[in-house]
């Protein structure tokens, strides 16, 4: 058996060696639907956040080549896959160099979009300081890519980025949100928060409350701190913020989130959708309705917003058209639509 080289117990390219394993095409009975799959395409971290081991357990980042990716892109297409969910550590600051040439993550956007059968294009989780004009251009440009992006911020407090060593400042992270509305308006973005950081204060998470209620995220992901043994930030700094505190922080930046959510998905009422059928909903499935002729059904956008509405088994697979008539923070509802009607109906993603 292989044993992984720690970071500083050898030559770069021999410690990147030791690392260097993806993930096995998967059969697609292991995927998460037969038609939907996720393909990595780097491994490793350079970016040494003081809160995570990833950078000491997967060792350097390295991107997987890209005639690898495509090939393997191609096979899934052949296999029925419709969208492929590209993933890395910090996905987007993929990057591979062979006789002389760079490829970067819009590159290769640019290839797979040429995939026959392939619908959708995802990627996640990106990095902020790595969110370039071109990647922002081909997500515009490329009818395949999903208008969805999930940079996690983590704090709204300079003073906490900083000892989390996270390598940018909440005015980066601000500048690099605004190219994002700039060349997608419409675009779905997602974070990452961590509350109770040591040395966290009171203003340190009003200011990250700012920040969420500045940017309006489609959705936030919110952790309670937790220090994690051979990290850096157990390392160096106490972790003084007591539980309860942490509790408190958690629930009041969901609240804000939740209702954040619920009033952007009131602009989808009325509006018509493209949706791509992922299955029975989970209410199906606990009351054993698979097999009915009319089942709930649960399938997403292409901004990754969750859809159920009534419909026949034989759609699971497919992007079909859905009217949405009631919204909640996460969850659309809606009605497919069997026929054009007199009225011109909102198109919304």
């Amino acid at each position: 058996m292989a044993v992984s080289l720690g970071r500083r117990e050898g030559p770069l390219e021999s410690i990147k060696r030791s690392h260097e394993t993806f993930d096995p095409l998967r059969d697609p009975a292991m995927r998460p639907t037969p038609f939907q799959a996720y393909l990595r395409i780097q491994i490793g971290c350079d970016k040494f956040c003081t809160y995570c081991i990833v950078p000491m357990t997967r060792g350097p980042e390295q991107g997987r080549p890209p005639d690898q990716i495509l090939a393997e892109a191609r096979v899934l297409a052949d296999q029925g896959c419709k969208e492929i969910t590209l993933i890395g550590q910090t996905v987007n600051s993929y990057k591979f160099t062979s006789g002389g040439r760079t490829t970067r993550l819009a590159d290769l956007l640019y290839a797979l979009h040429e995939i026959n059968g392939l619908r959708r294009l995802k990627f996640v989780t990106n990095y902020p300081k790595d969110m370039t004009d071109d990647l922002l251009q081909s997500v515009r440009d490329l009818p395949k890519c999903s208008p969805y992006l999930h940079v996690p911020a983590q704090s709204g407090s300079n003073e906490v980025l900083a000892r989390m060593k996270r390598g940018y400042t909440v005015e980066d992270y601000r500048e690099m949100y605004g190219r994002i509305r700039a060349y997608i308006p419409d675009a779905a973005v997602t974070s990452d928060f961590i509350v109770g950081f040591c040395g966290e204060t009171a203003d340190d998470f009003q200011k990250t409350y700012a920040l969420v209620a500045e940017c309006r995220f489609k959705n936030s992901f919110i952790f309670k701190y937790s220090e994690r043994p051979g990290t850096k930030g157990a390392e160096l700094y106490p972790d003084d913020v007591p539980f309860e505190v942490k509790n408190r922080r958690n629930n009041e930046l969901l609240e804000l989130q939740n209702r954040i959510s619920e009033q952007d998905s009131q602009r989808f009422l009325g509006a018509r959708l493209e949706v791509l059928v992922e299955g029975p909903s989970d209410r199906a499935k606990k009351r054993g309705e698979e097999q009915c002729d009319i089942v709930q059904l649960t399938g997403r956008t292409p901004c990754d917003r969750i859809v159920v509405f009534d419909g026949n088994p034989r759609l699971i697979g497919e992007i079909i058209p859905v009217v949405i008539y009631d919204v909640s923070p996460h969850t659309l509802f809606g009605a497919v639509v069997t026929q054009e009607v007199g009225q011109t109906l909102l198109s919304v993603v």
